[in-house]
């Protein structure tokens, strides 16, 4: 099992390396077009960089030795790494050409509109950031790098909790001057965007970690990501089928890049999909309230369904994240699908020892 789930984080980093090859190259092409824009004034902000992640391969080095004796269960170890590797993938989109000058004005200041509370903690966002944007964009692009870096290269002890103590203190900065909250005040928000914000996950994945640092606690996994699958789906159910937010009328239509057109079935699926708006949002509002009924009941197939169901947003509506202009993260279907692969292995080890409820136990005659 562990071998296949290496396989798959290795073709995911693939995918991912690749596809942020083509980010780079596509963006660096742009603004090396424009006669203002020199190859020179990307220099210094990557030279900073590159000398504050230098230290990195030698402190994962270090703690990766340290703790080669500390056993994990798989459910955890995956989570670790998964969300190790994805907060990495943030630092690097995070030092994207274009985000030291216009991330302030094409991810920020749209969200001035979205009314109380979002338009305050907003504004006070900009006003810190466009105090020194470079300084503010290698900040933030550092920090989580160092989080991902020690997510990979630790597993208990004083260091492993003052990450999760950073991870949880930095999702909750981002959440709420980053993401505005994560659509969570703003109508027209849904789950197939985004709703309630990629960081809540990463967050939620630091609690599970947290959780199971002194012990293998499957039961403490278990309940808190059903616990918090269950809230989102409420939510997001709520928010999909209230009249006022549209959907109902016209589902979202987002015009992503897609670079050599690998991502065109997406784009004109969404649009076939908004033509028939009403009766596809009859289908997510079911989607989404037989997998709440399937949570609330515990069927084992609750989290292969959501798993699919964000997949699904991931690719459609949410462009594989990494690929929109001035993007951050990979957005929240891909974070919310390896939760749901955690939970699918925690509960094959709940299985396995006889904690789940209904379950056989082994005798002792097994032992």
């Amino acid at each position: 099992m562990r071998s296949i789930l290496r396989l798959a984080a290795f073709i995911l980093i693939a995918m991912m390396a690749v596809l942020l090859g083509i980010i780079f190259f596509f963006e660096f092409r742009f603004y090396l077009g424009i006669p203002v824009i020199r190859v020179s004034d990307f220099v210094p902000f990557y030279e900073e960089f590159l000398l504050s992640a230098l230290p990195a391969p030698f402190i994962a080095l270090l703690f990766t030795r340290s703790q080669l004796a500390i056993k994990e269960q798989r459910s955890r170890y995956f989570l670790r790494m998964a969300l190790g590797v994805m907060w990495i993938l943030d630092a690097i989109l995070q030092v994207q050409p274009e985000m030291n000058n216009l991330f302030a004005q094409y991810d920020l200041i749209p969200m001035l509109s979205m009314g109380f509370p979002v338009t305050q903690v907003i504004q006070l966002s900009v006003n810190v950031w466009n105090r020194n944007p470079p300084l503010m964009d290698l900040m933030a692009a550092v920090i989580q790098l160092y989080i991902g870096v020690l997510y990979l290269s630790t597993k208990r002890g004083r260091a492993f909790q003052l990450t999760q103590a950073a991870a949880i203190a930095w999702c909750s900065v981002i959440w709420i001057f980053g993401e505005g909250f994560g659509g969570v005040f703003t109508p027209g928000s849904s789950i197939l965007t985004g709703l309630p914000g990629s960081v809540l996950f990463y967050l939620l994945g630091a609690v599970i970690l947290v959780f199971t640092a002194n012990e293998n606690n499957e039961m403490k996994v278990e309940r808190t990501i059903r616990y918090a699958t269950l809230t989102v789906l409420t939510i997001s159910l709520g928010f999909q089928a209230y009249p006022a937010n549209g959907f109902w009328i016209s589902l979202p239509v987002n015009d992503f890049p897609s670079p050599f057109g690998f991502l065109g079935f997406a784009v004109s699926t969404e649009a076939r999909i908004a033509a028939f708006s009403e009766i596809f949002n009859i289908i997510f509002v079911a989607i989404i309230a037989v997998t709440i009924l399937m949570w609330l009941v515990k069927n084992t197939y609750a989290p292969a369904v959501t798993f699919c169901f964000a997949v699904f947003t991931w690719i459609v509506y949410q462009g594989l994240g990494i690929v929109a202009q001035f993007s951050t993260d990979s957005n929240t279907g891909l974070v919310l699908a390896i939760l749901m692969v955690a939970y699918m292995i925690n509960y094959r080890e709940m299985i396995g020892s006889g904690k789940r409820e209904g379950s056989p136990r082994p005798s002792s005659a097994d032992s």
